[in-house]
């Protein structure tokens, strides 16, 4: 159940163990709004009262037990019950709340499948969120703002140390329940109001830390820099990274310092720290728990040791599919195993904190190939393709025939994006939804970056990346990487393509096997790598001049006639600054 979707009035949590008794609740619980026709009139055993919230996920009711004790009940909405991928995650987190402390969260009390949706039964915490209460009665003051961090803080230390992460930190997610601050949703939040999704983008815009807007899978500093984020905005009103749309909040946090005017004095060295760029950088809860009770200080000594845990500890996250590879902290030399584990990748933007791959605060990418890939700037998107975004396309199978047969979309399982290129549709493109269509300057000095590995390699076609694309003319550049070996920068300026420089060989890309592909358009300047290797870089000599549209994205290509099928799947796409 996405975090966002509840009422402004109350929340059901998670945590604890099945089958325990539902405390009694005083004073009659307010819901949301009265059951529709279309709602379920019991669940099991349980009498729906009304409805306490409701999102893109599912729908969590107010109910009464068999002994009258009250409880909120999350079902699944029925096209959402009919993916396996999305029954699984909402099932997760009845899984994940069993190895944490009593005190962290609502406790579950039963999970089962009414008409074959699934539903989890938590305790009933009464109380708003704290982002109602700071909306309705402002910001949180002196020792009430004190207790609420260290409330918070020993919620998410006892978290960490079960191994868990809670990828959606935010002030919606922590209920100001009668026995104190509740931390509720571990992960599970994706597609709600305002949500936004992308494996690693899974959370909320103003709350993600920049590394899972790197594509990086969040670890436990992200949830620090989530939890810093929800103080701040607790003691202020205020978003300590702000803006009108969601790209400049997306800015804001890659390459912003935080405004944190009005934070209390004592509050703001440790909320710095919080948010510092690097996750290295950053404290864990154990210590800012320390530091903010008394017991220690967060000094170089403690982020140093705290750097070290994150980087060793096993920890998981409780929304991902478990067979995907946790990355936290600094990267692994590669190997070659004939078969690699997915690449993952780490932004580092704090000064003065050296961590492998990130040099003076920007981005290197490790190539399986050994070559260091070009430096970036600012970093404006990413996405592992972990959860459905805001890519064109819903579902692709690369099984299906017929009507049901798709030429993009996700792949949900193995965490890709997929574009098919055959004689239906030879030249297929995909476009990253950052930089916006409408969004010309932002978009036409960047570097785009790709892993991408294609399933077939009969000898004709290739893959690749473009830049300042223009789909209603359509303009643009195109990098592309031929199923032989062939490298090429293409020029396409309204329909017709043309090679900036001559084309160039390259190692030909194998089926089954990840090539990491660069590109960078800035001013005249186009550049290509393949695996951290400059293949061409080039001035174009008659540069296409700046339209209405620049966008970046993926393509995939076949020869109009006879060039048989091309499907490559895309992971760890990026778009950056151009350095």
């Amino acid at each position: 159940m996405p975090a966002a979707s509840r009422g402004s009035g109350t929340n059901a949590g998670i945590a604890g163990t099945d089958h325990l008794r539902p405390p009694r609740v005083t004073g009659p619980a307010v819901p949301r709004r009265p059951l529709d026709p279309g709602d379920p009139e019991r669940i099991g055993d349980h009498r729906l009262v009304g409805v306490l919230g409701e999102g893109g996920q599912g729908t969590v009711y107010l109910a009464q037990d068999a002994s009258g004790g009250q409880v909120a009940i999350k079902l699944l909405h029925a096209r959402e019950a009919a993916d396996a991928t999305s029954r699984r995650r909402f099932l997760r987190e009845a899984e994940t709340a069993r190895g944490l402390a009593l005190f962290c969260t609502a406790r579950v009390l039963d999970a089962g499948s009414h008409h074959g949706r699934p539903y989890i039964v938590t305790e009933y915490i009464p109380g708003p969120s704290l982002a109602t209460a700071v909306a309705g009665d402002g910001p949180r003051t002196g020792s009430g703002l004190h207790r609420l961090a260290v409330a918070t803080l020993t919620s998410l230390a006892a978290i960490h140390r079960a191994g868990i992460v809670h990828r959606d930190f935010k002030p919606g997610n922590v209920i100001l329940g009668p026995e104190g601050p509740v931390v509720i949703d571990f992960g599970i939040a994706s597609a709600a109001d305002h949500t936004v999704s992308g494996g690693a983008m899974a959370g909320t815009p103003a709350f993600i830390a920049p590394e899972q807007l790197a594509g990086q899978r969040p670890g436990p500093a992200s949830d620090v820099f989530s939890w810093a984020v929800t103080i701040a905005y607790a003691a202020t009103g205020r978003l300590p990274f702000g803006g009108p749309t969601v790209p400049a909040i997306l800015m804001a946090i890659s390459a912003h310092e935080p405004d944190l005017s009005g934070v209390p004095a004592d509050f703001r060295p440790l909320l710095e720290a919080c948010l510092a760029k690097d996750p290295a950088a950053r404290p864990a809860a154990s210590a800012l728990l320390r530091a903010l009770t008394g017991d220690d200080a967060v000094t170089a000594a403690t982020q140093a040791s705290t750097t070290s845990a994150f980087t060793t500890a096993p920890f998981t996250q409780a929304p991902a599919d478990p067979a995907r590879t946790v990355v936290s902290g600094a990267i692994p030399a590669a190997a070659d195993t004939g078969d690699p584990p997915r690449r993952r990748w780490l932004v580092g933007l704090a000064a003065g904190v050296t961590a492998v791959l990130v040099v003076g605060g920007v981005l290197l990418y490790a190539s399986r190939g050994g070559g260091a890939g070009p430096q970036g700037g600012s970093l404006l998107y990413g996405d592992d393709f972990g959860d459905r975004g805001n890519w064109d396309g819903y579902t692709f199978d690369p099984d299906a025939t017929g009507d049901q047969r798709t030429t993009h979309g996700y792949e949900i399982e193995r965490g890709v994006y997929t574009l098919r290129a055959d004689g239906t549709e030879p030249d297929n493109v995909a476009l990253s939804p950052v930089p916006a269509k409408t969004d010309a300057a932002a978009g036409r000095d960047v570097l785009v970056g790709v892993t991408a590995e294609p399933r077939d390699a009969p000898g004709q076609g290739g893959f690749g990346l473009v830049c300042r694309w223009d789909e209603d003319v359509p303009n643009g550049y195109a990098f592309l990487l031929g199923l032989d070996g062939t490298a090429r920068v293409v020029r396409r300026s309204e329909g017709l393509d043309l090679d900036v420089v001559p084309p160039v060989k390259a190692a030909a890309p194998r089926a089954g096997h990840a090539v990491r592909l660069q590109a960078s358009c800035r001013g005249s300047r186009l550049t290509f790598w393949v695996d951290g290797t400059r293949a061409l870089d080039a001035e174009d000599a008659h540069p296409l001049p700046a339209g209405p549209h620049s966008q970046a994205g993926v393509l995939a290509r076949v020869p109009e006639a006879g060039g048989g099928t091309v499907t490559v799947s895309f992971d760890d796409f990026s778009v950056r600054k151009a350095g």
